[in-house]
């Protein structure tokens, strides 16, 4: 989570300017009212009603750095938290709100508090059915060197028989072979070099088309087994791939209402399944009622972390590198003396390690 010196640069030659709104700083006398957008690690509330999170500590870090007195209110809806700081019920809006063109037209935001990004939760591909899933996968893959193995063990099984089912009916025994299906039998025991020697062929045109048999099939095989372990292979090195957008064409993708993912899939042009929280969301996941969800990278961290870890996994990388802030009502005379402290206290050496303390698990 660390901010690149850049952002900081920007800030502080803006704040170089003389602070106009600065005048209007509220005094002690009054109490801000803060909305904390409710989405762990950023913004939550306890068990005891404690409020708890890094966007909660930064922001009691802010209030003491500028002695400001507050209230803070826990808003589950993103749109009850935008909508609640445009239309004034709230002077400061916290949490996991990432600064998109969609919010920044209804509400400001401050200095960068975090940085974030959109990310994607998929099921978890392991256990028995996964296992399987993933085998018949690849085996449809291999579908043509399988017909053709199937068919060469057919046509063995009918030479063999041809070639051993006159000798079978002159000296008949329990090795000879004498019907087709022995034939097979004995085909598919040689293929898989098992070898019980219960079948064996007696004439010498039987004898040749076990030993070509024998080759070829060793051949056959050796061939199933690498193509198979390659494309195993293959399948695990693209799970580890970053997830691009194009890997969502044909996917069944979610995102909770109002979320950052819900705003990047619109912006992208994509269709999704809304659901009224992100835990909705991954539960539908988890009961592969959807393919995909998209969310902003911390929160879906958490929250794969903290009850969906043996079913969900989120992918590696990011579609798209986002910032989040503190939302304040349009020329609110907050956001100077805001991004002041901000600027300062996230520019600290000891704020890093506090902030990735939230979302070590």
């Amino acid at each position: 989570m660390k901010r690149a010196p850049g952002y900081a640069l920007i800030w502080l030659a803006a704040l170089a300017c003389p602070p106009i709104a600065s005048a209007a700083e509220p005094g002690p006398a009054r109490t801000l009212h803060v909305a904390a957008y409710d989405a762990a690690p950023y913004a939550a509330r306890d068990a005891n009603g404690l409020f708890w999170g890094a966007s909660v500590d930064l922001w009691r870090r802010v209030a003491e750095d500028r002695h400001w007195n507050y209230d803070l209110t826990l808003v589950a809806s993103m749109e009850d938290v935008t909508g609640g700081v445009a239309a004034g019920r709230f002077d400061v809006a916290i949490g996991a709100i990432t600064i998109t063109p969609a919010r920044l037209a209804e509400v400001g935001f401050s200095y960068p508090s975090h940085r974030s990004g959109v990310a994607v939760a998929m099921a978890r591909r392991s256990g028995l059915a996964a296992i399987l899933a993933r085998y018949g996968a690849v085996a449809s893959h291999l579908g043509v060197l399988i017909g053709l193995m199937l068919g060469l063990l057919l046509v063995t099984g009918v030479l063999i028989w041809l070639s051993e089912r006159r000798r079978h009916r002159a000296q008949a025994s329990e090795t000879s072979i004498g019907t087709v299906f022995e034939g097979l039998y004995w085909a598919v025991v040689t293929m898989t070099t098992v070898g019980y020697g219960d079948k064996t062929p007696r004439t010498h045109s039987g004898r040749a088309v076990a030993v070509v048999w024998m080759l070829g099939s060793l051949v056959l095989i050796s061939l199933l087994s690498t193509s198979l372990v390659a494309q195993l292979t293959v399948d695990q090195l693209d799970d580890a791939q970053p997830v691009r957008l194009h890997d969502l064409a044909g996917m069944r993708r979610a995102a909770a209402a109002n979320s950052s993912g819900a705003e990047f899939l619109t912006g992208s042009g994509l269709t999704f399944q809304s659901y009224p929280s992100l835990d909705a969301a991954l539960a539908a996941l988890a009961m592969h009622r959807t393919d995909a969800v998209i969310n902003s990278v911390g929160a879906l961290e958490w929250a794969v972390a903290s009850g969906y870890r043996p079913a969900v996994e989120v992918r590696a990388g990011l579609l798209a590198p986002a910032l989040m802030g503190f939302a304040v009502p349009p020329g609110s005379p907050l956001l100077v003396p805001l991004d002041e402290s901000l600027v300062r206290i996230t520019s600290g050496a000891d704020w890093s390690a506090r902030e990735a303390s939230y979302f070590a698990r």
